[in-house]
């Protein structure tokens, strides 16, 4: 039965055992090739035991994976860089006193340094999310990633329809992550990088056949959050669909997503469905949908459709 115990004492077990695997360099030893716990333990200077319940503990918690052989391999490339976060929560008290987030590009705040590198790696921790929504999308050819990331979920929709191309566009610092991910699954052709602030870049108009907004959304407020999708819209080409992909209030993990965006974002929040449904509608998209994913993450899919001009219309132009 889960009590508040055993649920702390299990944050904290997998926090440590994480930190652990990083500080011994086990993450990166098998980050380049797999490895069993007797082979870890040569190399990392490290017990046997030891490494064997590290890891098993890592394998519960699902950051590694072991194979047939026995050898572990991580389940995301370059986890390890995601230990400089864990510290970053100590400051939650400060936060939550002076309603400062930890990363502030207006002041030296703890995060500063590190977030740009670190935060790119979170879109990789969506797992089989990323695959289901990629099939609730419509085949499109010309297609707009807003705040791609350094895992891009477009990687998937690219892999599933393969006369597509990828416009990524990310702040400047993050790009070189997002190339890299691309070199990786060898999509580079596919792919044309856009440099520049998701709220201010200028796009072309009625150039996109669909564009993505994955997990963007709720790192704004809800004010910044209709702005962004109203000046989206106009990129969109006629009868181009808008997908918003997002964890929605109310759903399983909300509050635990809610609290990491008050730590690392001006006005982040995690938006009611109603929300989402009236800034598409603002935008003067239709068909509106919405789908939720069936993943062990609450992540919904919801779309808009940028209706075709009418023949008077385009002859007001």
């Amino acid at each position: 039965m889960s009590t508040p115990y055993l649920n702390l004492t299990n944050a904290a077990g997998k926090v440590a055992a994480f930190s652990t695997a990083v500080r011994l360099g086990l993450l990166d030893r098998i980050d380049r090739e797999p490895a069993n716990p007797a082979e870890l333990a040569r190399t990392c200077g490290a017990t046997e035991r030891g490494v064997r319940v590290v890891l098993a503990a890592l394998a519960e918690g699902g950051f590694v994976e072991q194979l047939a052989d026995g050898r572990y391999r991580p389940v995301l490339t370059g986890l390890a860089a995601l230990h400089p976060l864990i510290p970053l929560w100590d400051h939650l008290p400060d936060a939550v006193r002076t309603g400062i987030p930890v990363y502030d590009p207006n002041s030296a705040s703890p995060g500063k340094a590190i977030y740009p590198q670190t935060m790119t790696y979170l879109a990789g921790l969506w797992g089989d999310a990323i695959d289901h929504a990629i099939t609730t999308l419509p085949a499109a050819t010309r297609i707009l990633d807003v705040g791609a990331g350094a895992e891009p979920w477009t990687i998937s929709y690219c892999r599933r329809h393969p006369k597509s191309h990828i416009t990524a566009l990310d702040l400047p610092e993050v790009l070189p992550s997002t190339r890299r991910a691309v070199s990786r699954a060898g999509l580079t052709d596919r792919y044309t990088f856009l440099p520049g602030d998701v709220l201010t870049a200028p796009l072309e108009p009625c150039t996109y056949d669909l564009i993505i907004v994955a997990q963007v959304c709720s790192l704004f407020d809800r004010s910044n959050g209709s702005a962004l999708i109203k000046r989206l819209t106009p990129a969109l080409a006629e009868e181009g669909v808008l997908a918003i992909i997002d964890t929605l209030a109310c759903a399983p993990g909300s509050a635990m997503q809610e609290l990491s965006l008050y730590l690392r974002t001006q006005a982040g929040a995690v938006h009611q469905p109603d929300a989402y449904y009236e800034w598409l509608a603002d935008a003067g998209l239709t068909e509106i949908t919405s789908t939720d994913l069936p993943t062990k993450l609450a992540i919904a899919v919801l779309t808009g459709r940028k209706p075709r001009q009418s023949a008077s219309a385009h002859d007001n132009r």
